[in-house]
This record gives C-alpha cells, sequence and structure tokens, in this order.
C-alpha cells in the first residue's frame, strides 16, 4: 500500500520517454513557456518547469513544495547541510537574523536560502581556486 500525498504523480515509462523528447528539443536553449491566451509565463516559473523536466530525464524522483515564510533553526541546518549548533553560530556572529517566538529562534526563509546559495558560490569559487593552483603547479614541474 502506497503512502503518496493525494497530489503525487508517478509517471508512467511512456509519460517519462515523452518528457525526454521534449526536453530534447529544448536542448541548449532556455525553455521559456506560454499560458492559453498567449500570456508568457515568468522566467523564474520557467526555471522550475526547466528543473522538473532534468529531473524526470535524470530518472530522479522529485518534490515540489512550498516554504513558509519563517523556518525554525532544526529546518535552516537541514537546508543548509549544517548542524543546528553551527546555524545557532551564523546567528550569534551575524550571518543569519533570527527573532525570537518564545524561547525559540525563527529566521526568514529567504535569508536562509540566500546564505545556501552564498555557501554555493564559495564552494564552486574554492573548486576554481583549487583548479587554477594545481593548474600552475602543473606548468611549473
Amino acid at each position: 500500500m502506497s503512502t503518496l500525498p493525494q497530489d503525487s504523480l508517478r509517471l508512467s515509462e511512456e509519460d517519462q520517454i515523452l518528457v525526454r523528447e521534449f526536453a530534447e528539443q529544448l536542448e541548449g536553449g532556455s525553455p521559456s513557456f506560454t499560458a492559453n491566451g498567449g500570456m508568457r509565463v515568468p522566467q523564474e516559473l520557467n526555471a522550475v518547469f526547466a528543473t522538473v523536466l532534468k529531473a524526470i530525464c535524470d530518472g530522479r524522483a522529485i518534490s515540489i513544495s512550498t516554504m513558509p515564510p519563517r523556518i525554525t533553526t532544526t529546518t535552516a541546518a537541514s537546508l543548509l547541510g549544517v548542524s543546528r549548533p553551527t546555524v545557532m553560530k551564523y546567528i550569534r556572529n551575524g550571518r543569519l537574523s533570527a527573532t525570537m517566538v518564545g524561547s525559540h529562534h525563527r529566521l526568514d526563509t529567504k535569508e536562509v536560502l540566500r546564505l545556501l546559495e552564498e555557501k554555493k558560490e564559495e564552494q564552486r569559487q574554492a573548486v576554481f581556486d583549487l583548479m587554477y593552483l594545481e593548474q600552475g603547479s602543473s606548468e611549473q614541474a
């Protein structure tokens, strides 16, 4: 017996093939969708569609959900891939701001997601820096 949410959808193999074929036609370009009546779908929403299509093509399970405007430190830690004490350290050193609800901290979801993007960019930059250093040392050898 499945415990899938009521709004869940399982794609058949035929549906997955159709998605792959459609995604191949979009290859190399940034998809831009139009709603009925010719209204253009906002670019941010196009990015969501592109992400979903790629996940289906890669055979990954996907889940789409909304986030509340304020989240707990535990949820923030999970999103950031760090421990809850690390989130508390971010709050103490000002990297994240928090409000108190009783004796508990609550964080602005958008701020946590912004920090997540900053951390990803820092990681990308660190990889490029390492590649640059490695390239420089191999040229000297």
